[in-house]
């Protein structure tokens, strides 16, 4: 029992020193309570790691739409193929004919 009560008592002696107070206040003020702290600095630098992410998508996007172009550019029979494909044109002579498939339903719901 004598053992309990002085580790409690050494505890409360280290605990009410100035110093470890001091830190423990310091801590509890930069984490949860100053206008940056560092749950906001956390928050932050995850954002920004995701929209570096983005930046890089979009980069490689534009590399492969350039490449695109260029290839479009120097090439009349695929750009005739691109436009054929993406936007449906035709020749004069021709007729064009759409298949659409309607999505079909899995679960119908039953009334």
């Amino acid at each position: 029992m004598k053992k309990k009560a002085e580790r409690w008592r050494n505890l409360f002696e280290w605990c009410s020193n100035r110093y470890v107070l001091t830190l423990t206040l310091g801590l509890f003020w930069v984490t949860f309570i100053s206008e940056i702290d560092l749950i906001y600095l956390v928050n932050s630098q995850l954002e920004l790691s995701h929209l570096e992410k983005q930046v890089a998508h979009y980069v490689d996007e534009i590399e492969d739409t350039r490449d695109q172009l260029v290839d479009l550019t120097s090439n009349p029979e695929r750009l005739e193929r691109f436009a054929r494909e993406k936007y449906f044109m035709k020749r004069d002579n021709e007729d064009l004919f759409r298949i659409v498939v309607k999505p079909t339903i899995k679960n119908p719901s039953k009334y």
